[in-house]
């Protein structure tokens, strides 16, 4: 009896703890306005979907660090529908320094489901940015 119980906590745990690890690697938050944020290497960048800008898929770009940032996010960033479909930027307007804010232009894209990949900030290979 009493190792049946023992068995049945740990499956119960092991259900569990598997359910959530997977439903996490793929829950994107549910508004699509909401800003998505990677904070790696001492350099925080914060990307919000600007659907307002209706010739294209537009991004808004925040970057935050301690030093002054100048990269062209025309030369790095990718958009990539859900079909798997990657699209090269049209253009990336804005200002560096330590606040540097921008806004990056792809084709527009009519999949509901894409992500931003900006590669080679700060020594990190790739970050991406899911809607």
């Amino acid at each position: 009896m009493r190792i049946s119980s023992i068995m049945i906590a740990l499956l119960i745990l092991t259900v569990v703890t598997l359910s959530g690890c997977l439903s996490e690697s793929e829950k994107l938050p549910a508004d699509p306005l909401e800003p998505r944020e990677n904070s790696e290497a001492g350099i925080k960048i914060t990307v919000t979907y600007l659907p307002d800008i209706i010739d294209a898929t537009a991004f808004d770009i925040e970057v935050t660090s301690h030093k002054d940032y100048n990269d062209d996010f025309r030369n790095n960033s990718y958009l990539r529908d859900s079909s798997g479909k990657t699209y090269e930027p049209l253009s990336y307007e804005g200002e560096g320094g330590h606040h540097a804010r921008g806004t990056l232009r792809f084709p527009k894209v009519e999949s509901k489901r894409f992500e931003l990949g900006i590669k080679d900030v700060a020594e990190v290979k790739e970050r991406v940015f899911k809607w």
